[in-house]
């Protein structure tokens, strides 16, 4: 087994009904700044992403015939537009396999909640295949076919803890670091269209120094404190610049962020929202204390 994601794996005489099983991990985003725009569109990031301990599950199965089948515990996810499906679909173009995949997400990451699952899905799911079927397959060229899925997925690949993204958010740097974080994630169940927040965003981002000067101090401070397993400055080198244009358009998150933030904790949204984590709650009953009974609350840690 080549990657730590893999749980289990089975390989069959015939090759065929050879199975894999794999974690697919969730992110937070530490900092997450809009530093330019591609003429594509894209904008161009900057971004500190955490790995963490709250999982969905694929199973993946070696099929005699061509098809990639793909089913859920999630009817909605089983569609051709699902990223897992996307990535069975590049990965048999790349390497020209004749043969397919019965493919089983076991969905418990949110949708639409800024942690990255789609993206962590495809990722599982290409080194699933990867191992299953035995590819010659460098992380480059891993990475290349990453790109073309979504900005998260080469994270993912990586098998990193810690990493610095830039570009789309599809160069990835690791950072080293023994530090293991702990978080809860509170989830108001506000699905998040990522598109409109990123669209929505360039009312809200001040342009020249002041952001720039935000990027720099926060960055650093935030390797720092990776570096130096010191949890205390971390907290000093948080920032999410779509939190402005995600409250403009859900004017309930600003009310969760206000929530969270009462106590000695501070909560910070991930991504495009609509989740958020804390820094610094000591336990499940601080949090959930002032929170709605609806609300789902995720105790998790740096994986």
């Amino acid at each position: 087994m080549d990657s730590q994601l893999i749980t289990s794996q089975k390989k069959q005489k015939s090759f065929f009904k050879s199975k894999v099983e794999l974690l697919s991990p969730a992110k937070i985003n530490l900092y997450l700044n809009i530093v330019g725009k591609y003429s594509s569109g894209y904008h161009r990031l900057e971004t500190v992403v955490e790995r963490v301990s709250l999982f969905d599950k694929l199973k993946i199965t070696i099929n005699p015939n061509p098809a990639i089948n793909i089913s859920s515990n999630n009817k909605e996810l089983e569609t051709k537009e699902n990223l897992c499906y996307k990535a069975a679909e590049l990965i048999k173009k790349e390497f020209n396999l004749s043969f397919g995949f019965n493919i089983y997400l076991e969905k418990n990451i949110p949708i639409g909640a800024g942690l990255g699952g789609g993206s962590s899905n495809a990722a599982s799911l290409l080194l699933g295949i990867k191992s299953l079927a035995d590819l010659n397959c460098s992380r480059e060229k891993l990475y290349k076919i990453g790109e073309k899925l979504g900005s998260d997925v080469n994270f993912f690949l990586s098998n990193s803890k810690f990493a610095f993204l830039t570009g789309r958010g599809q160069k990835v740097e690791p950072l080293f670091s023994k530090i293991k974080l702990n978080h809860f994630i509170v989830w108001p169940k506000i699905f998040v269209s990522t598109k409109k927040v990123y669209k929505n965003s360039k009312r809200y981002l001040p342009a020249g120094r002041q952001e720039l000067t935000r990027f720099f101090s926060s960055v650093n401070i935030l390797k720092y404190s990776l570096k130096n397993a010191d949890c205390s400055f971390l907290k000093k080198g948080v920032y999410n610049c779509l939190e402005k244009s995600a409250f403009g358009l859900y004017e309930k998150l600003a009310e969760v962020k206000a929530v969270l933030n009462k106590g000695n904790m501070a909560a910070l949204m991930t991504g495009s929202g609509g989740a958020f984590y804390t820094i610094g709650a000591r336990s499940y009953k601080e949090v959930k204390s002032n929170l709605p009974d609806d609300w789902i609350i995720y105790k998790v840690q740096t994986f």
